[in-house]
C-alpha cells in the first residue's frame, strides 16, 4: 500500500479573489495539516553563527511572504502489493538479479513485504533504488526502510542528482549516494533511516568538483530515490524490504517557483540551490550544463535524440499515470504540449523519458527538472508538408537559440518533403501506413525504404505506429451502440499491429512511436486489451532490441510455403530474421495455423546455428542441406516470429539470458489476450447464429480445440512455465483469429455477396466488434434505404464538374500533373463517367501515401440528421498505381481519410460500399483522393440514409369480458 500525505504552511497563499487556497494544490490534491511548523525554512546545520541568525531572520519573511509557499509530504509504501518497487541500479561487482517478487507474508508486521534475491561478484556496491519524486535536499528530509537479510553490512542512502552536471557518456545527471545507518542485526528485521544530511552533501560537491573541475554547475540538487547498497559480499543474498517511509520532501519546483537562497559564503552553511550571490537580492539561476555535440551543416546541434543501445519504445500520452506506462514496458511518452513541474517530476520519479512540444519561452522555474526531455517534437496538430518547411526551419531555429540548459534535439513528424526536414531535424518520425489500407509487407518496407534513402544516413530515424483504432470510427460505434441499444463486445485487433511494428524493425528504426487517440486508463474493454497487447508487444522489441539497435538492413530471404515475409537484418555476420504474416484482410492477420514456412538460405548457412526466439527463449533450430543451399522450416509459424543465425555457437546462452528476463510478463500478456479473445469469439458466434444475422456455420472444432488448449495453457502457466504458456497460447491464438475473420465475412458476404470484404467498411466490422454488427445486420439489406440523395450521383451530364455542385482540387505541385473530365464512353450505366488521372512530370514516381496525394474529386453535400445511418456507394476501375500506398483513396466527411478504403488494381467496374453513422446533423460528401501515378473512372455515386417504412399496424381482437 502507498500513500502519500501532504502538509503546506502555516501562510496559505491567497489568490486575487481573496480567497484562500489552503489545502489544496494543483491538480487538486487534498493537503493535511503539518505536524510541525514549516512556515521557517531551515539552511544547513542546526547550529548557526550569530551572524547567520541575524541574516536568516532578516531574509525569513522573503520566503514567507512569497507567493508560493512550500508544500511537505510524507510518503509510506508497505510493499504489500504488486508490482516489486525496488530495482537493481548500478553495481561494480557484476550483480544480477535472480529472483524479485512480492511475497504475502514474512514482513515487518507478518504482512506482504518485496524480496529480490541477487547474486554478485567481487566488489563494493550493489545499488537497489526505490524511485521517489525528485524533493530538495535538506537537514529535514528523514527516510525510513525496514530490512532483513541473512548477512549484515548493507547501508540506506539518499540518491541525489545534480541536474547541471552530466555524464558525457550517459548524458543523464550526475548521480551520488548519501549513506546512512548501516545494517547489523543478520537474520532479523531492522528499521535503517538517514537524514541530516547537507554535511554529506557538502563532501559530496568537493568530490565532485575535483572530479569535474571547479567550474561544474551543482546548483539545485535534488534526491530521486531511496539507495540501499546491498552488497554484502560475493555469492548470492537475499534482501526482504518493508515499510519504506519518508518525511519532510519538499518538490522540485513545486508551484513553479524558483527560490531565493541565501549564500553559504554569507551564512557559513551551504547553498543547496545555487551559487553565491548578492545578499538577499531576488535572482535567476543561471542555468548551464555540459552538452554532447555534433556537427550538421556547418551548425552546432545537441547529441542523439534517441539513446544509443536500444529500441526506444514512445506512448503518445493520452493522461495515464507514467508509473502504469512504464508498467507496459514503455520508455518514453510522446506529450502534446510543453511539460509541466508535475508531470516532470513524475517522469523522473517512474524514470520515463519525454519528448515533448518545446514551450514557448524557458521557465526558469523548470531547469532542474529538464533532465527527462530527450528531444523537443514538432508535428502535432499540424501537417509538416511542402508549405510548412519555412516556417519549421524558423522555429528550429529560434530553439538552438534557447539557454544551454534547454538544447535538446530536435525531432520532427513530417508527412512529405522528407529531405527538407531531414536538413533541419536531428531526428524524423516517419508514420506507417495505416493498417486498414491492405498494404502488403513488401509494400510497407519499400515505403520505409524510400522514405529513408530520401532522409539520408546523417538523420535518426523513428518509426509511429497507430495502436488504437481511428477516433472517428470508435465516436461512431458508440453512436451506433447506443441507437440501436446494442452492447458493443468485440476484441481490439493487435496482431496486425505486432507484424507491423516486427515489419518496421527491418529497417533498424532508432525508436517506436506508438501512437494512441484514446487513454489505456479509460476502463472500456478495448483499453483493457490494448495495454495487454501493447505490453506484449514492447517485451517482443526489448528482448531483441540492443542486438536490433547495432544491424544494418539487408535483402530479405525468400520464402516457401504458407505466405509471410521474411525480413533480414545483419551485425557483423550474424543474422536477424524477422518472419512476418502477409494473409491479411484490411487490418485482420491471421497465423500460420498448421502450415509450414521454409526460408530458403544460401549454402553456407548449413554450418551455422539457428535460434528461434518467438516463445521468448532460445529455441535451437535446424539448418537443413537442399541441393541449391539450406533451408529453415518453421511449422505453425505465429504472425510474428524471430529467428537469430549466428557462427557464434556461444551468442544462445546471451539470447536466452535477454528473453528470460521478459518471458514471464510476455507469457502472462499473451495467455489473457487469448482467454479474452477466445471467450468474446464464441459469445458473438452464438449471437449472430442465434440472431439469424448469418446462416453460416459456426467453427465449433476450430473454437473447442482453442478452448482446450487454453485449459492446458493455464496449467503450466500456474506452474510457471513461461516457454509452454506461450507455445500453447500462440496455438489457440491462431485458431481463435481465423473464427474471428470467419465471422467477419460471413456477417458481409451474407448480404452483400457481390461485394469483396476489402471493399466493405461497415464500422461494427472495422473495429471488431461483430456483435454491434449482428445488432445492426438489417441494414446490410436493400430494403429500408432511400433513393440517392445526390441528384447527379449517376454523373451522367457533360457539364457535372461545372454545374453539378461536383469540385475538383488539385495540389500546387510541379513534380505533377492532374486532370478531371467527364467521358460518354467506358461508363458502367447511364449515360457518362468521371475520369480522373494523375502523373509525374520529373520523371520519377509521385511516391504514395500523403505525398503522393495529387487531386480529389468531392461530391455535393447531403444535409444529415442526428443518429441516422448512411450508405454510400460507388462504382470504380482503375488502371496504373503500380507504386506502394497508391490507388483512389474513397472516404466520406463522416469517417474521414483513416476510415476510407483504397481502390488499386481494380480494372474491372468494382462496388464500393461505405456504412456510416452520423452524431449530429452534419453535412456529407463523397470524396475520391487520386494518390500517386494512375488513372481511375467513377460512376454512380450514391448517398442514401436508412428510412425504412414504418411496420404495418397489427390487427387486434377487442377484448370481452
Amino acid at each position: 500500500m502507498l500513500s502519500v500525505v501532504r502538509a503546506r504552511q502555516s501562510l496559505p497563499s491567497v489568490d486575487r479573489s481573496g480567497s484562500s487556497n489552503q489545502g489544496r494544490r494543483p491538480g487538486g490534491v487534498e493537503r493535511s495539516k503539518s505536524e510541525k511548523d514549516a512556515s521557517l525554512p531551515r539552511f544547513g546545520s542546526p547550529r548557526r553563527s550569530p551572524l547567520a541568525a541575524i541574516l536568516i531572520a532578516v531574509l525569513v519573511p522573503v520566503f514567507v511572504l512569497s507567493d508560493c509557499p512550500l508544500a511537505r509530504a510524507d510518503l509510506f509504501d508497505s510493499l504489500d502489493a504488486y508490482p516489486p518497487r525496488w530495482h537493481l541500479d548500478t553495481s561494480d561487482c557484476d550483480a544480477r538479479v535472480i529472483d524479485h517478487k512480492n511475497v504475502a507474508g514474512g514482513g515487518v508486521d507478518g504482512g506482504g513485504c518485496e524480496s529480490m534475491t541477487f547474486q554478485a561478484g567481487v566488489g563494493s556496491e550493489s545499488i537497489l533504488v526505490y524511485p521517489i519524486e525528485p524533493v530538495r535536499v535538506f537537514n529535514d528530509l528523514v527516510a525510513n526502510v525496514s530490512i532483513m537479510s541473512a548477512r549484515k553490512g548493507a547501508r540506506i542512502g539518499f540518491r541525489v542528482r545534480f541536474p547541471f552536471v552530466r555524464d558525457p557518456q550517459t548524458r543523464r545527471p550526475v548521480a551520488a549516494i548519501i549513506y546512512g545507518a548501516t545494517y547489523e542485526h543478520p537474520g532479523k528485521f531492522q528499521s535503517l533511516g538517514i537524514g541530516n544530511v547537507e554535511r554529506e552533501l557538502r563532501i559530496k560537491i568537493a568530490k565532485l568538483r575535483s572530479v569535474h573541475g571547479t567550474d561544474a554547475n551543482v546548483k539545485n540538487p535534488y534526491i530521486d530515490a531511496i539507495a540501499i547498497n546491498a552488497y554484502s559480499g560475493p555469492g548470492t543474498t537475499t534482501l526482504r524490504i518493508d515499510q519504506v517511509s519518508v518525511r519532510g520532501m519538499i518538490p522540485v519546483g513545486d508551484h513553479g517557483r524558483v527560490e531565493m537562497v541565501p549564500s553559504s559564503r554569507e551564512t557559513g552553511t551551504v547553498d543547496l540551490r545555487g551559487e553565491p550571490g548578492p545578499l538577499g537580492a531576488p535572482r535567476l539561476l543561471q542555468m548551464r550544463r555540459p552538452v554532447a555535440e555534433r556537427k550538421r551543416s556547418g551548425q552546432s546541434v545537441v547529441a542523439s535524440a534517441f539513446p544509443q543501445d536500444n529500441v526506444i519504445r514512445i506512448l503518445e500520452h493520452r493522461g495515464e499515470p507514467l508509473d502504469w506506462v512504464r508498467s507496459l514496458g514503455f520508455d518514453a511518452v510522446l506529450l502534446s504540449r510543453p511539460p509541466t513541474a508535475d508531470l516532470l517530476r513524475e517522469a523522473i520519479q517512474s524514470q520515463l523519458l519525454v519528448y515533448a512540444p518545446p514551450p514557448v519561452a524557458p521557465d526558469p522555474a523548470l531547469a532542474a527538472l529538464l533532465d527527462p526531455v530527450m528531444a523537443w517534437y514538432l508535428g502535432g496538430g499540424v501537417a509538416l508538408d511542402n508549405s510548412r518547411v519555412s516556417q519549421t526551419d524558423q522555429t528550429v531555429h529560434r530553439l538552438r537559440l534557447f539557454p544551454e540548459t534547454w538544447q535538446r534535439p530536435i525531432v520532427i513528424a513530417p508527412v512529405e518533403r522528407w529531405a527538407g526536414y531531414a536538413s533541419i531535424a536531428d531526428a524524423i518520425v516517419s508514420d506507417a501506413a495505416l493498417r486498414g489500407r491492405g498494404l502488403l509487407a513488401a509494400e510497407q518496407t519499400l515505403v520505409y525504404q524510400d522514405r529513408r534513402a530520401r532522409i539520408g544516413s546523417g538523420t535518426e530515424v523513428a518509426v509511429a505506429i497507430e495502436s488504437s483504432p481511428p477516433s472517428k470510427l470508435a465516436e461512431m460505434n458508440r453512436s451506433i451502440s447506443a441507437a440501436i441499444g446494442a452492447p458493443p463486445g468485440g476484441n481490439f485487433r493487435w496482431h496486425s499491429m505486432f507484424t507491423q511494428v516486427i515489419q518496421s524493425l527491418e529497417q533498424s528504426p532508432r525508436a517506436i512511436v506508438f501512437r494512441s487517440h484514446e487513454s489505456l486508463v479509460s476502463g472500456s474493454l478495448f483499453a483493457h486489451q490494448r495495454s495487454m497487447a501493447l505490453s506484449y508487444v514492447n517485451r517482443f522489441v526489448a528482448m531483441m532490441g540492443p542486438w536490433i539497435a547495432s544491424t544494418r538492413p539487408a535483402a530479405p530471404y525468400r520464402i516457401r510455403g504458407a505466405a509471410y515475409r521474411c525480413g533480414r537484418l545483419d551485425a557483423d555476420g550474424d543474422q536477424f530474421l524477422l518472419l512476418t504474416s502477409d494473409q491479411t484482410v484490411r487490418d485482420q492477420t491471421l497465423a500460420g495455423d498448421g502450415r509450414a514456412v521454409e526460408i530458403l538460405l544460401s549454402p553456407e548457412m548449413v554450418h551455422r546455428t539457428a535460434w528461434r526466439l518467438t516463445n521468448f527463449s532460445a529455441q535451437r533450430i535446424d539448418i537443413a542441406p537442399t541441393p541449391t543451399g539450406a533451408r529453415i522450416e518453421i511449422v505453425s509459424p505465429d504472425v510474428a516470429e524471430a529467428i537469430v543465425i549466428s557462427a557464434d555457437s556461444s551468442l544462445g546462452a546471451r539470447l536466452e539470458q535477454s528473453a528470460r528476463r521478459f518471458a514471464a510478463r510476455a507469457a502472462s500478456d499473451r495467455w489473457q489476450l487469448c482467454v479474452d479473445q477466445v471467450r468474446q469469439i464464441r459469445q458473438d458466434w452464438d449471437h449472430a447464429v442465434s440472431s439469424g444475422a448469418t446462416e453460416a456455420i459456426m467453427p465449433v472444432d476450430l473454437l473447442t480445440a482453442a478452448r482446450r488448449t487454453l485449459d492446458d495453457a493455464e496449467t503450466v502457466f500456474r506452474a510457471g512455465d513461461a516457454e509452454a504458456t506461450l507455445r500453447l497460447s500462440r496455438r489457440a491464438d491462431a485458431w481463435s483469429v481465423r473464427s474471428s475473420l470467419q465471422l467477419s465475412q460471413a456477417l458481409l458476404s451474407g448480404t452483400l455477396p457481390a461485394f469483396s470484404p476489402r471493399h466493405v467498411s461497415s464500422p461494427p466490422i472495422d473495429e471488431g466488434r461483430p456483435t454491434l454488427q449482428t445488432a445492426w445486420q438489417p441494414l446490410m439489406r436493400d430494403e429500408g434505404w432511400s433513393e440517392n440523395l445526390i441528384a447527379t450521383g449517376g454523373l451522367d451530364q457533360p457539364d457535372v464538374l461545372s454545374s453539378g455542385g461536383w469540385t475538383f482540387g488539385q495540389r500546387k505541385l510541379v513534380r505533377a500533373q492532374s486532370d478531371a473530365r467527364w467521358m460518354s464512353r467506358g461508363f458502367f450505366s447511364g449515360r457518362g463517367a468521371i475520369a480522373l488521372s494523375a502523373a509525374a512530370t520529373a520523371g520519377e514516381s509521385l511516391g504514395g501515401g500523403y505525398e503522393g496525394t495529387i487531386a480529389i474529386l468531392s461530391s455535393p453535400t447531403v444535409r444529415i440528421q442526428p443518429t441516422q445511418a448512411i450508405r454510400v456507394d460507388a462504382m470504380i476501375r482503375t488502371i496504373g498505381f503500380g507504386a506502394p500506398h497508391q490507388g483512389i483513396l474513397v472516404y466520406d466527411s463522416l469517417g474521414g481519410q483513416e476510415m476510407g478504403i483504397l481502390v488499386r488494381g481494380a480494372t474491372d467496374w468494382t462496388p464500393i460500399r461505405l456504412y456510416r453513422q452520423s452524431t449530429g446533423e452534419t453535412e456529407v460528401r463523397v470524396m475520391f483522393e487520386v494518390i500517386g501515378d494512375g488513372e481511375a473512372v467513377i460512376d454512380e455515386v450514391e448517398i442514401s440514409v436508412w428510412d425504412p417504412a414504418p411496420l404495418p399496424e397489427l390487427p387486434l381482437r377487442r377484448l370481452t369480458p
